[in-house]
């Protein structure tokens, strides 16, 4: 018996499963850099809900309603993705919706390693930005602060696509 689990020959399809929903992931939303939304003040977001079907409704009505304002959290994307896979008793469905929650969780640690992840208090200077209201490319300048992520996004990234 091996205990490196890279190494596990059954290991290897399910990694290349979870390669091919993050590749689905990037084509459908481009690149990923939301901030955290963890640490111990965070609220709990499925605190009221009793089934894990509530608690993956409410999850996903709070990821889409963090869409239309001021963008998810991953801590949102991953709780959504998890009680979908918690509610789920087909053993397809569910094991098609832990890929979903691995490819998440690796989108996330993506984020961290690229040094790009950020707070929602802005980016770096010299960062590259979209105006997500006019279409506007910025650079950011001085202090980076004032650029949100809310009003601001990746321009290398916007809608999925790469700057000209």
């Amino acid at each position: 018996m091996t205990t490196n689990p890279v190494a596990n020959p059954a290991t290897f399809p399910v990694l290349i499963e979870v390669a091919a929903e993050r590749g689905r992931q990037d084509a459908k939303w481009g690149r990923q850099d939301h901030a955290d939304g963890t640490g111990p003040d965070e609220a709990n977001q499925v605190r009221f809900c009793v089934t894990t079907a509530e608690a993956a409704d409410f999850a996903r009505w709070r990821t889409d309603l963090a869409a239309r304002h001021d963008g998810p959290t991953f801590a949102d994307l991953l709780t959504e993705e998890t009680f979908e896979a918690l509610a789920e008793a087909d053993p397809a469905a569910l094991r098609a919706e832990l890929v979903q929650v691995a490819a998440v969780a690796v989108c996330w640690i993506e984020a961290i390693d690229r040094g790009t992840q950020r707070s929602r208090l802005g980016f770096a200077p010299g960062d590259v930005v979209r105006d997500r209201d006019t279409g506007e490319l910025l650079t950011v300048t001085g202090d980076p602060d004032p650029w949100d992520t809310r009003d601001y996004e990746p321009a290398d990234t916007a809608g999925g696509g790469e700057v000209a």
